[in-house]
């Protein structure tokens, strides 16, 4: 079952690309990573328009674990984020040394319809 529904969610480039980075650092180096992840989230939400979300999530349990989420229009939005000289400056330059390790997992939203992404009615 879980295979047929992969198969039917099977995404191209011009549909929704999200992903979840998973960020674990030294405690020490922690509170500079936070600086520069908040840095990165407000260059990308100011210079991107193809950039619906960008949250940095601190974990409950580890203080030394920081988590990405990431929502752009598409793939192509997304790889235009990481040509962004920004994203060079910051994740490349400055947060991958300070790295102990890292996770990124593409996930595919359910809450599509063909025509878009649906409001949620409360």
């Amino acid at each position: 079952m879980v295979a047929n529904i992969s198969s039917a969610l099977a995404q191209d480039m011009e549909d929704p690309y999200v992903i979840i980075v998973e960020f674990t650092f030294d405690e020490k180096d922690a509170d500079r990573a936070i600086d520069l992840l908040l840095e990165m989230q407000a260059q990308t939400l100011e210079n991107e328009e193809g950039c619906f979300v960008y949250d940095v999530l601190l974990s409950e349990d580890d203080p030394a674990k920081i988590f990405i989420y990431e929502s752009y229009e598409s793939e192509a939005a997304f790889i235009l984020h990481q040509g962004s000289s920004y994203h060079k400056a910051i994740i490349t330059d400055k947060i991958s040394p300070l790295l102990k390790g890292s996770k990124v997992t593409k996930v595919i939203p359910l809450n599509q319809e063909e025509e878009g992404i649906m409001d949620e009615e409360v």
